[in-house]
């Protein structure tokens, strides 16, 4: 009877206690990471829209505050449009096309065909090698006398355009040697989607009379939708950050045929030494990008509330 009252610590008061001190924890263990994230992210943009309102130049001595005069000049910049058009044309056409063949690839490497191990094999060697080998490599492919592309459109009797140097074969050019890269990641990426896909599922619907086809629009892509967004947003977001294979490629050329809006901010600020003005362009593709993403996000896969 004594030992009955005596004083316990109810199991909700240990467990409000046991939470304070994991949040404590996780408090403690976090704050050096984010540090370093401050450091490498908010720190450097801050920075440049610092910059953005600066005339600051490599060369001049002095450097004054002026305002929103940077983003005027960048308004009624005429060569915005074309390097926008770029922009897009690149992003977009990266992602969709991809995605797509990746997916593509995905349900070719998940399927029982002979040789698939083999085919995984030979698409992890893209991702495994660097853009810059990957951006020399298909120079030499493009090249008009020497290279492969063109030795065998010649073999089969057609044109032999002049890929990059050609204001209209550049940027596609620019989005075949991208796509070597893109479609093996996002078929690795869809790929672990389609494994996780339950077997008994697909043979129900079978078993019901569903097509193959049926099968995967109806079982399988409403299954892989949330690993389909992310791969999606990766490809969204390295898209807007190609520059290597650019800059080897065509170097933006001819003319600005083939320059993104990265590759122009890092041509104004190094070449022509005006950071503040490719300050104020980086703005612009930051508020692009989240503007990109936060649209994006408006039809990324929700979640059941009751699971």
């Amino acid at each position: 009877m004594q030992a009955s009252l005596l004083p316990h610590a109810s199991p909700k008061k240990r467990l409000s206690k046991s939470s304070r001190i994991d949040k404590y924890f996780l408090a403690f263990v976090s704050w050096p990471s984010m540090i370093i994230m401050l450091a490498v992210t908010a720190i450097p943009f801050l920075i440049t829209i610092g910059l953005s309102f600066t005339n600051y130049d490599l060369i001049l001595e002095h450097w004054n505050f002026i305002g929103l005069k940077n983003f005027r000049e960048l308004i009624k910049d005429p060569q915005l449009p074309k390097i926008l058009w770029n922009t897009a044309y690149l992003v977009i056409g990266s992602t969709v096309l991809t995605t797509t063949f990746g997916l593509g690839l995905a349900v070719l490497m998940n399927s029982a065909v002979r040789g698939t191990h083999l085919v995984r094999t030979m698409y992890m060697l893209p991702i495994m090698t660097a853009p810059i080998v990957v951006a020399f490599t298909w120079r030499a492919m493009f090249n008009n006398d020497a290279g492969w592309v063109n030795w065998i459109l010649g073999l089969l009797h057609l044109p032999k355009p002049l890929w990059l140097g050609d204001p209209l074969l550049a940027m596609p050019a620019v989005l075949i040697s991208d796509m070597w890269t893109g479609v093996a990641f996002q078929a690795i990426l869809l790929l672990a989607g389609l494994m996780s896909v339950p077997t008994d599922l697909k043979q129900a619907a079978t078993t019901d009379g569903a097509t193959s086809l049926q099968v995967f629009w109806h079982v399988t892509l409403p299954h892989i939708r949330p690993v389909l967004f992310v791969a999606i947003l990766l490809r969204l977001i390295e898209a807007f950050r190609k520059f290597e294979g650019i800059q080897i490629l065509t170097t933006g050329g001819p003319g600005i045929a083939s320059t993104p809006l990265n590759l122009a901010i890092y041509d104004t600020g190094l070449y022509y030494d005006r950071v503040g003005y490719a300050a104020s362009m980086g703005v612009l593709l930051i508020a692009i990008i989240a503007i990109s993403v936060a649209i994006l996000f408006r039809f990324s896969p929700k979640q059941d509330v009751g699971r």
